[in-house]
């Protein structure tokens, strides 16, 4: 499980949290990048971006942040909070989730919101909105106090009556993206019991919130939305199926590893008391131990856990990334090259398998490395540690060109264009002229 920074563009939430973050807040959103939660996302996303006619599937982002919540940018990104997938019960609940959604990016809801606005007024009315979601998003963190205060000028400034009107507006939007979720779930023969889990879930905060301004809410009140998708919702054949097995293990892993990572380890111990056996909660406990400095009781849990599913390439990627972050990285390299063998469309776990094999060293492990990271970059084109591994092991192998060039992606990907074309420039000098990589230098250097 691994972090990265990222900015948030103009976005559509699902829940409660307003319309928009602002900039500043945007630039700090900590991104979790897991393969386990990422492959059950997109499991369960892909059969409803089939049946919403995608050409091409949505990126789904996992955003480090414990509130329930998710939404969709500008670019066509749908972002989930991982306090989402820790609140939902049930994986219907979180396709309902990704259906609405996707609703939401097959209406083409954000450029008409954006028209809606330009039709409005208005500046005043996109900065209040802005501020309402700064505050939304910075509740709870030092910088809440300061972008208050500047929200609370926002809404001075604002017209009241556009404001009304925009969020009638938006109200519409969401009314229109429950409607699609049902459609979709009904389309691939899902339940939509989850879409009305969800809305109750949603109606009980907002009750615990009632004491909030009117101007906080951006969605229709949940009460609305569940007696609306209710009533269809009852009347789908589909009403009565139940979760796969598959699917329900699926959600039950990926909960204990984002409780055993993020949590305290007391939430840890609550959730999952010795007690209980189940291969979530001994998975739970051994990362809480892990991360809390016991690595090596935590590493010798890992073959048992393994030996009760050794066709879970999630299960031998851990192993193995405890085993090279204990310093042990030849002996990672056995669980992860198994871990690619049965997951071999996870970049990430081919990186971290490079990352290992660049730590032992070796030409053989050297190439092998490169191999892997080249079979990654078309599905992680901007991923710094990436390139960054891939700059390892070229200087490893003596080429310093292609060492360099690998820099200079790596430079690209952390929005770093005067050095990337620095390590560009320097590139072509060590690569052979008219080469591939001499070539691509030359497009870095044409950068900007």
């Amino acid at each position: 499980m691994a972090w990265q920074m990222r900015i948030a563009a103009f976005l559509v939430a699902f829940g409660i949290a307003a319309s928009s973050v602002a900039p500043a807040y945007a630039q700090s959103i900590r991104i979790i990048r897991d393969a386990e939660i990422e492959a059950m996302v997109a499991a369960f996303a892909t059969p409803l971006f089939r049946a919403a006619g995608f050409a091409r599937d949505p990126r789904i982002v996992i955003v480090n942040d414990r509130r329930f919540n998710a939404f969709v940018t500008e670019d066509g990104n749908i972002y989930i909070n991982h306090g989402t997938i820790l609140d939902v019960e049930t994986p219907g609940a979180l396709k309902a989730i990704l259906a609405h959604e996707i609703g939401h990016l097959a209406g083409g809801h954000i450029a008409r919101l954006r028209e809606q606005m330009n039709l409005r007024g208005q500046l005043q009315v996109l900065s209040m909105i802005l501020g309402v979601g700064a505050v939304a998003a910075s509740a709870g963190t030092s910088a809440a106090g300061e972008v208050s205060q500047m929200a609370s000028a926002f809404l001075m400034a604002s017209s009241a009556a556009a404001h009304n009107s925009l969020m009638a507006y938006r109200q519409s939007e969401e009314s229109a993206a429950d409607a699609a979720a049902l459609r979709l779930l009904e389309r691939t023969g899902q339940s939509p019991r989850g879409l009305v889990d969800t809305l109750r879930l949603l109606l009980e905060s907002q009750v615990q919130r009632a004491g909030a301004q009117n101007y906080m809410s951006t969605h229709p009140l949940a009460q609305d939305r569940l007696n609306q998708v209710e009533s269809q919702a009852r009347q789908s054949a589909h009403w009565g199926a139940a979760d796969s097995a598959a699917d329900v293990r699926a959600l039950a892993m990926a909960k204990a590893k984002i409780i055993g990572f993020l949590e305290p380890n007391t939430v840890t111990a609550n959730a999952y008391p010795n007690s209980d056996r189940s291969l979530a909660a001994r998975y739970a406990r051994a990362i809480a131990a892990y991360r809390a400095g016991g690595g090596v009781s935590a590493v010798q849990i890992m073959p048992t856990l393994i030996s009760e599913q050794p066709s879970n390439p999630f299960l031998h990627e851990l192993y193995g990334q405890m085993l090279f972050e204990l310093g042990q990285p030849a002996q990672a390299i056995a669980p992860l090259k198994r871990a690619v063998d049965l997951a071999p469309d996870q970049p990430l776990i081919r990186i971290l398998y490079a990352q290992a094999l660049v730590a032992a060293g070796g030409a053989a492990n050297l190439n092998e490395a490169v191999l892997q990271l080249k079979r990654s970059q078309a599905a992680e084109p901007l991923n710094v540690r990436l390139f960054t591994v891939m700059s390892q092991a070229y200087n490893g192998l003596g080429q310093p060109g292609h060492a360099t060039l690998a820099a200079a992606e790596a430079a690209i990907a952390r929005r770093e264009l005067p050095t990337a074309r620095g390590l560009a420039r320097q590139a072509q000098q060590q690569l052979t002229q008219g080469s591939p990589e001499w070539l691509r230098a030359g497009d870095i250097l044409g950068m900007q």
